[in-house]
């Protein structure tokens, strides 16, 4: 979607974010760099080219932004910046989305954000699934790499993020189940025998229980263990698991969530956040 179509979406971010930022000790004038950083994404330009667009279109000028601005401003606006303001804002857009309506069909995943450098000591080693173009050359299906993962919530319908976390590498997606499954639940409503859809990293009894005691039907591929063979749940929905790999993709494709070029935990997640800022104005 063009950016000029965006106008309107990006006014009214901008305004919840005026309300965000005083939240972490900045001035109204701070939310427009929010703003900014979503554009960035949107149009997938780096610093220098963001600059130069916000100094001479029409949108810089409607935020408030001046032809002196200089090359140096963003990295500075990181530095300046705390991670929560960007997921305050993507929480405010998803809530808006949803409002009064009900549940049935959601779906979590992770996908990989592979570090800069291999200096960023916060970055740590994970596994991640070989992209099927390369699976032919290699029997093994995962591979280790150095860096962060996303994990997320999608709901199905929509292809929408309900709860999100970013973290090291290091850590087995199953162990994000329980943050995301109750972040999304104390902010929407699941109506009754929705559907919780996952691959078999989430083939874990204390999972399945939780979300039976949640109203909820565990739809997760099994994983194989002793003696059972790995195998895909035969609900006619399990294969619509698929709106959270086309989210994780259109991040990569569309919002430039493959390129980063961020050293350091916080601004990994800064440069997450403004990229699903991106889709979220975008779908």
């Amino acid at each position: 979607m063009d950016i000029y179509e965006l106008k309107n979406k990006l006014i009214e971010v901008w305004a919840a974010a005026r309300v965000i930022v005083q939240k972490y000790g900045h001035t109204r004038k701070f939310a427009k760099h929010l703003v900014a950083l979503v554009i960035r994404q949107i149009e997938n330009f780096n610093d220098i080219k963001l600059v130069h667009f916000l100094m001479n279109d029409k949108i810089g000028r409607i935020l408030g932004y001046k032809r002196t601005l200089h090359e140096s401003t963003f990295s500075k606006v990181r530095e300046r910046s705390d991670s929560m303001m960007f997921q305050e804002l993507i929480t405010w857009i998803i809530e808006d989305r949803f409002k009064g309506k009900q549940i049935s069909l959601v779906a979590q995943d992770s996908t990989d954000v592979p570090a800069y450098s291999k200096d960023d000591r916060d970055a740590m080693i994970g596994v991640r699934t070989i992209p099927k173009k390369r699976q032919h050359k290699n029997k093994e299906k995962t591979e280790f790499f150095h860096g962060y993962k996303i994990h997320t919530i999608v709901e199905v319908e929509t292809e929408l993020p309900i709860s999100i976390i970013v973290d090291k590498a290091n850590h087995h997606d199953s162990t994000f189940f329980r943050p995301l499954f109750i972040h999304a639940k104390q902010l929407f409503t699941f109506g009754f025998g929705s559907k919780y859809l996952a691959d078999s990293a989430m083939d874990a009894a204390w999972i399945k229980d939780e979300l039976k005691e949640n109203n909820m039907i565990p739809v997760i591929a099994s994983n194989g263990r002793r003696k059972f063979k790995s195998s895909i749940p035969k609900d006619k929905d399990y294969g619509r698991r698929w709106a959270v790999e086309r989210f994780f993709s259109r991040l990569k494709e569309k919002f430039g969530l493959r390129n980063n070029r961020f050293i350091g935990i916080k601004h990994v997640k800064i440069y997450v956040f403004s990229c699903i800022l991106g889709y979220l104005l975008s779908y």
